[in-house]
């Protein structure tokens, strides 16, 4: 914050500007927001929304967070809320400086609370912002096809420390999104969602090479050694699976081995840790 206020929020890459936010890290007096992006890790919406408390009422909350479970925090509270996905890739660079890494697709749609002129003067709003959106009545498949898209491509990247587009030039590594997606896709089918394991698999290629320069959010939290998202996005599917009987020893493994790697980070940046 004390960065993006001296300096404004540099972002290079795919955009170029210096944009010059107003920051705060309370919510300020007599604040009377038309929208509320909730754009926290999934681990700390809960949190985010007392915080927000006051809005709940009135403002419409967007929510476009990785993993499964953020609209449903939100709606807990609030009584408008927009869900929906957006496959941008972003690095952070350090305080007050990014890198968008990949353009992506983001999509909308009614969660709780919402009319159709809602979406429509959100999808407008942010077309002026330089961002497009795309409106879907089936939220819910959007949600679960964005799951199995991070669950394909943020652990592996995490796991083996390459940016997104290593999983695609590498067979070994390309193997192994494409049978985790395809577990990962049942589980979804089996929810209700209306997708299809090849489309799926297909669009994680494609959302891996578009962001091929970007070093994932997963991998970026255990180069820090800050916690992941990896149990609202790998561990959504693996309580789904528990719901349905469905083995899935890949993603089973994968959420192994990524709490694994943030328990030894944060022993390391403890000091705990002894040859």
């Amino acid at each position: 914050m004390a960065a993006i206020r001296a300096r404004g929020l540099r972002i290079t890459g795919k955009a170029a500007m210096i944009a010059r936010p107003h920051t705060a890290t309370r919510v300020p007096p007599g604040t009377k927001p038309e929208l509320i992006f909730v754009t926290t890790k999934s681990y700390d919406t809960d949190k985010a929304m007392i915080a927000l408390r006051p809005f709940v009422d009135e403002t419409l909350f967007v929510t476009v967070q990785n993993g499964l479970g953020n609209a449903e925090a939100i709606a807990k509270v609030a009584k408008r809320v927009v869900a929906g996905t957006t496959t941008h890739g972003v690095t952070f660079l350090g305080p007050g400086e990014i890198r968008h890494a990949g353009v992506g697709e983001t999509v909308l749609g009614a969660w709780v609370g919402i009319r159709e002129a809602d979406l429509v003067r959100l999808r407008d709003l942010l077309a002026d912002a330089g961002v497009v959106v795309r409106i879907t009545d089936d939220v819910k498949t959007e949600l679960w096809s964005k799951l199995v898209v991070n669950a394909s491509i943020n652990p592996l990247a995490a796991l083996a420390g390459v940016p997104n587009g290593r999983l695609v030039r590498d067979k070994g590594l390309l193997a192994s999104l494409e049978a985790v997606c395809r577990e990962a896709t049942s589980v979804a089918k089996a929810e209700g969602a209306a997708v299809d394991p090849d489309e799926l698999y297909h669009r994680s290629v494609l959302v891996a090479r578009r962001t091929a320069a970007n070093r994932g959010s997963m991998l970026q939290d255990l180069d820090r050694h800050r916690r992941t998202e990896i149990d609202s996005i790998t561990g959504a599917v693996l309580r789904a699976a528990a719901r349905h009987g469905i083995p899935v020893p890949l993603n089973r493994a994968l959420l192994a081995l990524v709490r694994a790697r943030e328990s030894a980070g944060r022993e390391a940046s403890h000091g705990n840790v002894t040859d």
